[in-house]
């Protein structure tokens, strides 16, 4: 079994959000830091995310500079 990462660029972000929610990820932002969690919600303007720990953070979206899936396959 492997990974593989995919990485999702700050112009792609909006249109993917859908599918995103409710999936373990890793959210860039520009300052360099880095949280993992799930988005449990999102708006026009921000990100709502629940870390590891169940800490909710509130994100705008103009502070992501990507973010990261880790997808399990098969090989």
């Amino acid at each position: 079994m492997g990974k593989r990462q995919i990485r999702i660029f700050e112009s792609d972000i909006d249109p993917k959000l859908p599918e995103l929610v409710q999936k373990e990820l890793n959210l860039i932002l520009k300052n360099n830091l880095t949280l993992r969690g799930t988005i449990y919600k999102y708006d026009t303007s921000k990100l709502y995310l629940k870390d590891t720990i169940h800490r909710k953070h509130v994100i705008d979206k103009s502070a992501i500079a990507e973010i990261i899936i880790d997808h399990t396959t098969l090989y």
